[in-house]
């Protein structure tokens, strides 16, 4: 990244006192529950497009198909990116589909991946004056990307064996390789 960049790239995660007070106070309206479960169809039109493009009773990675670049897609879908442009600005960001806590004191099986589990709130979106203002954006991505496959093809398949990425600290695919 060229160096007159760097300013530009400092978070709210990175600040802390009185400066990230006022920007989340600015910005935190926009990213309340009901103003986000409005953005939904947008969302939804979002996935569909993805997985549109997609060739039917072929191998497809739903990892790299839909849940990287779903979430830079929604940003730019915010922000008024138009869609010829997305594909550039996935380059610029790095998305991740979730992440999960793997503290066996507080979650059974911890290494087992869970979609229903619901036995202690995990740190994910971090808490406090720095709970994550895309937490629940990103919960409703990952809401209607899980469900938008199973709803548009009922035969869904797995063509081979998920992969994982080697990461300690969370339960994370490589791939999910697919039949739509």
């Amino acid at each position: 990244m060229p160096d007159e960049y760097v300013p530009y790239m400092r978070t709210m995660r990175e600040m802390d006192g009185a400066e990230h007070a006022r920007l989340g106070k600015l910005v935190a309206p926009a990213f309340t529950p009901r103003r986000v479960a409005a953005f939904a169809p947008r969302i939804g039109r979002i996935v569909d497009g993805l997985l549109g493009a997609l060739p039917s009773g072929e191998p497809v990675d739903l990892v790299a198909d839909l849940a990287r670049p779903l979430p830079m897609d929604v940003i730019c879908e915010l922000v008024g990116i138009p869609e010829a442009d997305r594909p550039a600005w996935r380059g610029h960001g790095a998305a991740a589909l979730g992440s999960a806590n793997r503290d066996p004191r507080a979650f059974t099986d911890p290494d087992r991946l869970d979609l229903a589990r619901d036995e202690a709130a995990h740190l994910g979106y971090a808490h406090g004056p720095h709970f994550c203002l895309g937490a629940w954006p990103a919960r409703l991505q990952v809401r209607i990307a899980l469900t938008a496959p199973l709803r548009r093809s009922p035969g869904l398949a797995p063509a081979k064996a998920p992969e994982r990425m080697p990461d300690p600290g969370t339960w994370r695919l490589a791939s999910l390789p697919v039949v739509l």
